[in-house]
């Protein structure tokens, strides 16, 4: 190929469209989002401490013993300048973190597309439900670079939504006719590289030799990526406070050694499982055969892809008269509203937390917080995000955490052909 805070109180009224949505299948209603003119508040500093040992006579230090170093949680107000502020981890280069995010889409189906290129460098990666039973994936770059990410595909409307909430370049190999128009109205639009907003050449955008132009064959370098967003002269550190990490496991959980995520009858199926030797949970995804899993590997180094965070996150999906999809019959896209606020499930360390995340202003990073409305901290390392509807139905049982993706339709109203 060629070279490639506001106040973090949770609102009533969100919680009421919860309850709302779980109790019948109808989506609940739009809910405006936020606009650019709401000034952004600071997140307040959180309060978490971890508690000090009790130490006997016996055991009390000396004027000669050293006073033990207590791990410290970093975030979510300030991060020290060597530590990025969405891993919580420390960074060999710290000019890395003076640069701006990149947000790449990325494939998830067909198939064959798998394994997918550079997602194991990815600070952050959201999986959403796109449409016709396939996921897409958003992988958030900023400490890391990778030699190749991809295949890159179209976006999609959550997309406008983690672009402002990373202040992220997005990269794309460009939309349909009506998210293209959405992103075209945003207030990011020049941060758009696609080959619809004019990027056809490589680099940045390269296409496997010999590659059908509607395959899943177009790839980049994260180098060539972060060049174009310099040569546009806005390749700058940008605010994405709001997260929190602490390296010790936050007291309250409960075991959770698997997730069992069905998007899609059983032909769509991830699942995550709890590794106590790494501290991480492994991801596995679904093969041409129904009801087998394989280990999820990144094509640049042949390894599993795991997490040390893994988030479930609840938003109310929105069906749109957006064409994304014009087979068996057509479908339309979700507007999926991660605005305001709503339920979330935090896992890390095989131990699942109940939190809230958080979203009031258009430019706010999402944070999560506990039951005490203070942001809760992650393990530092990456976060995965899977995103479900409302309604969807969980179950969570002997450490096992099963929940299978329930929207409303796509194809009603859809204007397919119109």
């Amino acid at each position: 190929m060629k070279r490639l805070a506001i106040p973090v109180t949770v609102v009533l009224m969100a919680l009421t469209l919860f309850a709302a949505a779980c109790a019948s299948s109808t989506p609940a209603p739009t809910i405006p989002p936020p606009t650019s003119t709401v000034v952004a508040r600071p997140l307040p500093k959180p309060t978490f401490t971890p508690a000090l040992p009790l130490l006997s006579e016996a055991s009390s230090p000396t004027a000669l013993t050293p006073t033990p170093t207590l791990p410290q949680q970093l975030g979510p107000d300030s991060f020290p300048p060597d530590v990025n502020p969405l891993t919580g981890l420390t960074v060999a280069n710290p000019a890395a973190l003076a640069r701006r995010p990149l947000a790449v889409k990325v494939s998830e189906f067909p198939r064959r597309v798998r394994p997918q290129a550079g997602l194991s460098s990815a600070d952050l990666v959201w999986e959403h439900f796109a449409e016709a039973g396939v996921t897409r994936l958003t992988a958030i770059y900023l400490a890391n670079d990778s030699p190749k990410v991809g295949s890159i595909r179209s976006a999609r409307l959550i997309d406008i939504v983690l672009a402002q909430s990373y202040k992220a370049m997005l990269v794309t190999s460009g939309s349909s006719e009506g998210t293209l128009k959405r992103l075209s109205l945003s207030d990011f639009y020049d941060r758009v590289i696609a080959e619809a907003t004019g990027y056809n050449e490589c680099p940045p955008l390269c296409r496997e030799e010999g590659a059908d132009l509607t395959t899943d064959k177009l790839f980049a370098n994260t180098q060539d990526l972060w060049d174009v967003t310099q040569n546009l002269g806005i390749n700058t550190a940008q605010d994405l406070h709001g997260m929190a990490f602490f390296d010790k496991a936050p007291a309250g959980g409960a075991p959770a050694t698997t997730l069992h995520l069905n998007f899609h009858l059983d032909d769509n199926v991830t699942e995550w499982r709890y590794d106590t030797a790494s501290g991480r949970y492994a991801r596995w995804v679904d093969t041409a055969t129904t009801g087998e899993l394989a280990p999820h590997t990144d094509l640049n180094t042949g390894e599993q892809l795991t997490a040390a965070n893994v988030v479930v996150v609840y938003a109310n999906h929105v069906p749109t008269d957006i064409v994304e999809d014009f087979e068996n019959g057509g479908h339309c896209g979700y507007e999926i509203q991660l605005w305001g606020s709503g339920p979330a499930k935090l896992f890390r360390d095989g131990q699942a937390y109940d939190l809230t995340w958080v979203r009031f202003n258009i430019a706010d990073v999402i944070g999560f917080v506990g039951p005490d409305n203070k942001i809760f901290p992650f393990k530092p390392g990456n976060a995965w995000f899977e995103i479900l509807n409302l309604n969807s139905p969980t179950e969570f049982k002997n450490g096992l955490f099963e929940a299978r993706f329930k929207g409303p339709s796509q194809s009603a109203n859809c204007p397919v052909g119109q």
